[in-house]
């Protein structure tokens, strides 16, 4: 039986992602096999799930993989867990109103009240029966904190929110202000976090800094974390509150023996960390070989591959690395020269592009990239005329974006709409699907087969 468990909070940055990760590395600790996964289309904070609990993370998205979807991400993340612990997005209310062809995947609503926006924590918490911890920044708040959870419950009664962390507390005479109004109410305190916690997760201008880039500094963090979660929470008293997780186990589609042993380049690296772990199961799941590279190391792509992946991820910080890694620009032309398939996304549409930022890169296609001050950010309903490795003439598709950069010259070959009004642009060939847009396969139908059949019979038409 695998029990779970929701940790929110009611805006962003009330330090979810801290006290979700010491909480995962603190239950690993006493023995529990834990797994970890994050409401929305974060890549960052599913790393660090990673790293306490030794486990992959999931991301649960109801607008990229619909409701369905997500119940089988879920059921991927929890497979022989004895606990499950989420991490919500945002405010435990927030999603998205974006949702014009929301028939494709489940029209009603989830309960009568209608306050479970899609891709909200709130409507994740409602499709586990998962029980919300809410995390609240406790600076310059005492006997408000139990206002704010009161009004969380009136907000959605179907909700089931048990208790608070009280997060960047002044000292012991705070936590026990807060503990006595709270408990006025009935409302536990699991546990609390002083204020200089915040120092164990450095951030930049996308969110944290990725596991990847500063592996063993991310290690010590995570291990300091797990003995002040040790010192500050009753956590006995917290997994009393844990319910059990009751799903359907997902069983994974049968390999197809016509694309068996496709084999797959996906970048990887310091410079490219946004992905969605459920994208390479599904891509072996399918028969797909994946094979690992470093743009700012490998000097050519792995030997022998039909198609590949260059996902997001932070190009702008590793600039001179990738531009100056030459054999590995052209690598990547002549891969796409020759009729190679490729899936590049955001950071990976940039490095197709000719420059980023004045500097030289593969010139797959004439895109110029610069940095900018202003985030492009939000979740996308697409859709191609173009032929291309991914989709089908016209398939509506639903995707993310997520970068401070712009693009002259990118291609104007996909038409997106966001809660802005139309926006974003691509490039596409019948070899070659490149935007900025990122996508997960486990809500876009069939667009992982297509991928990999293309690739498929570019090798096929290769070996003849």
């Amino acid at each position: 039986m695998t029990s779970v468990l929701m940790i929110s909070a009611l805006n962003s940055g009330a330090g979810k992602t801290t006290i979700a990760t010491g909480l995962m590395a603190a239950l690993t600790k006493r023995g529990l096999n834990v797994a970890g996964a994050k409401v929305g289309p974060d890549y960052i904070d599913p790393t660090f799930h990673t790293l306490a609990t030794g486990n992959a993370s999931y991301n649960l998205d109801t607008f990229m993989t619909g409701r369905a979807g997500a119940l089988i991400s879920a059921s991927r993340a929890a497979k022989g867990a004895d606990i499950l612990v989420v991490e919500g997005v945002m405010g435990l209310f927030d999603g998205t109103r974006l949702d014009t062809v929301k028939s494709e995947f489940e029209p009603d609503p989830i309960v009568a009240n209608p306050r479970a926006l899609t891709g909200s924590t709130a409507e994740i918490a409602l499709l586990l029966g998962a029980p919300i911890v809410l995390v609240v920044d406790a600076s310059g708040a005492s006997d408000s904190i139990a206002a704010s959870v009161l009004g969380a419950r009136a907000v959605n009664p179907s909700l089931q929110i048990v208790g608070v962390i009280a997060n960047r507390v002044a000292g012991i005479r705070h936590v026990e202000s807060i503990r006595t109004t709270l408990a006025e109410f009935g409302i536990p305190l699991f546990g609390w976090l002083a204020r200089s916690s915040d120092e164990f997760m450095p951030s930049r201008h996308l969110g944290l800094i990725p596991v990847q880039e500063r592996p063993a500094e991310s290690r010590n963090s995570v291990r300091d974390l797990v003995g002040l979660i040790e010192d500050g929470f009753d956590i006995d008293r917290l997994l009393l509150y844990a319910t059990e997780l009751n799903m359907p186990q997902f069983s994974p589609k049968a390999t197809d023996p016509a694309l068996y042993g496709t084999k797959i380049a996906i970048a990887t690296g310091r410079a490219f960390t946004f992905e969605y772990v459920e994208n390479r199961d599904i891509l072996r799941e399918l028969g797909a070989e994946l094979v690992d590279f470093d743009p700012t190391t490998d000097e050519a792509l792995p030997e022998a591959v039909s198609g590949l992946i260059i996902g997001g991820g932070y190009p702008e910080v590793y600039i001179d690395q990738i531009a100056e890694n030459h054999h590995l620009l052209e690598s990547i032309a002549a891969f796409a020269s020759s009729g190679g398939v490729i899936w590049a996304e955001c950071a990976g549409h940039m490095i197709l592009g000719a420059s980023l930022d004045g500097k030289s890169l593969a010139g797959v296609h004439p895109g110029q990239a610069e940095m900018g001050r202003s985030l492009t950010l939000g979740y996308r309903i697409a859709s191609t005329s173009s032929e291309n490795p991914m989709f089908g003439p016209d398939e509506v598709f639903r995707a993310h974006e997520y970068h401070y950069s712009t693009m002259q010259d990118g291609g104007s070959d996909l038409r997106a709409v966001g809660r802005t009004g139309p926006s974003t642009s691509g490039y596409v060939s019948p070899t070659i699907f490149s935007t900025y847009m990122h996508i997960h396969l486990g809500g876009s139908g069939t667009a992982a087969a297509r991928f990999l059949r293309a690739a498929q019979n570019r090798n096929v038409k290769g070996s003849r």
